[in-house]
């Protein structure tokens, strides 16, 4: 009786990694023989690493390819001569093995199969190499200090990396420029229907957000950044019927609920919350409830969420094909860290690098808010600025585009901006800075455009 370990003839698994020496010659006699044999061979192991198992095979075939590139002649001559000028010809074997690998086939119609064999077998030894890899990181996680969160998200994103290898090629993000333009030119005739809908046409007109942005809405407490938040993911949800994934951190699903319900309804929130609503506002309550089940807007309040998280969720998301078209996280300062840093600094710098990477990764757009610190309510006028952003500049490097908001009546009770609500773009990658007015409705739980008040 066998083991689960040994095999039908009582012995262990064979360990020896996947490889076929013949077919490695083979490709590359027939490289030596024909020029046009190279182009077949680097389709076909386009994106795949190190595609011979034979150290010596890798040195020659990367011979060749320079040969190819330099637009010399490439013939089993060359070749000899350039692998001596590098010092390598003893080392691979000497002429004598060149011409072996030439004797190797006897046509070259066939390389792009050859190379297809090669490539199984990389596709192989990938595998076993990352499986390697991944139970050292397992076993060595807690004296790495090491979360286990961070060697899921690792060992997802190395399957992710074999998956694309195996359906042909890497994702390249090379474009020649004709293509470039015409695209701009598209655009311009065909505008694009993966902008974001914002509820204010003003801010929608200033600071368009797409696909792999990070943009940031910054402001003191109290001053509104989950109502805008909020706003944005109803508005994109409900309005426009587009998939949105709000983290909140700071607020239960229940308290979102309750805004949600209100702004959707246009009921006091104070009313919602003492149950002390009329007939009429009941109706409208439940009318929204309605229209919020029938949206894809989802709200997570787990607390101190990692990046590795999001990446995760928006990973099972898009398997399931409902990727939404935007992730919100609220907010940004208390998310927590993959790793411990010297000084939380550092963790929120590398926070948002890690909500940058996810936009692009996910071609979504990714709004975070972020917290102001007390300066700006020390100076005269208490406008924030960008410099007000705590306890990173990480933040500001990384974002796209930085809104800052302010009340002045928040403020000064008196003022005569009363109900005025200011989105200040700070930063705007793609256009230009400006401060947009809207209608503050905090009892609704609602911003507006000040055409509906």
């Amino acid at each position: 009786m066998t083991t689960p370990d040994e095999d039908h003839t009582g012995h262990g698994p064979d360990r020896t990694p996947p490889a076929d020496l013949d077919a490695e010659r083979a490709v590359l006699g027939s490289m030596a023989i024909a020029r046009t044999a190279v182009l077949d061979v680097v389709e076909v192991l386009d994106g795949i690493k190190q595609p011979f198992h034979e150290p010596r095979h890798e040195q020659i075939f990367n011979t060749m390819l320079a040969l190819y590139a330099s637009g010399r002649a490439l013939d089993p001559i060359t070749l000899t001569n350039q692998l001596q000028q590098q010092g390598e010809l003893d080392r691979i074997g000497g002429p004598a093995y060149i011409h072996e690998l030439v004797n190797a086939v006897p046509t070259a119609a066939h390389a792009a199969h050859y190379a297809e064999i090669l490539r199984d077998l990389a596709l192989l030894r990938a595998v076993i190499s990352t499986g390697t890899d991944l139970v050292q990181m397992g076993y060595q996680a807690r004296a790495n200090h090491d979360t286990a969160a961070h060697i899921v998200d690792t060992a997802a994103a190395n399957l992710q990396q074999l998956t694309a290898a195996a359906k042909g090629g890497t994702d390249t993000r090379e474009w020649m420029l004709d293509r470039v333009v015409d695209a701009v030119l598209d655009e311009y005739d065909n505008p694009r229907d993966d902008v974001l809908p914002l509820p204010w046409a003003d801010l929608q007109s200033v600071a368009p957000m797409e696909p792999g942005d990070l943009v940031v809405i910054a402001g003191r407490p109290a001053m509104g950044k989950s109502l805008v938040l909020l706003g944005i993911g109803r508005h994109v949800s409900i309005t426009h019927r587009r998939g949105c994934l709000i983290s909140s951190m700071e607020m239960s699903h229940v308290q979102m609920g309750q805004r949600l319900v209100a702004a959707e309804a246009r009921v006091p929130l104070h009313g919602l919350r003492a149950r002390t609503l009329n007939p009429q506002q009941y109706t409208a309550v439940r009318e929204a409830r309605d229209r919020i089940r029938r949206s894809p807007l989802r709200i997570d309040d787990t607390p101190a969420v990692p990046v590795s998280r999001w990446r995760r969720r928006l990973r099972q998301l898009q398997a399931n094909n409902e990727l939404p078209a935007a992730l919100i996280v609220d907010y940004l300062q208390i998310a927590k860290a993959e790793t411990k840093a010297q000084n939380r600094v550092i963790e929120v710098d590398s926070i948002a690098v890690g909500l940058k990477a996810l936009a692009q990764e996910f071609k979504i757009v990714v709004i975070a808010a972020a917290q102001l610190n007390r300066v700006s309510e020390h100076r005269t006028d208490k406008t924030p600025t960008l410099s007000d952003l705590r306890e990173s500049g990480g933040i500001e490097n990384n974002a796209n585009i930085v809104i800052l908001l302010h009340r002045d009546d928040y403020y000064d009770r008196e003022s005569r901006r009363a109900g005025e609500f200011d989105f200040i773009v700070a930063k705007n990658r793609m256009g230009h800075n400006a401060t947009v007015t809207a209608a503050w409705q905090g009892h609704y739980a609602r911003i507006v455009d000040m055409e509906e008040t």
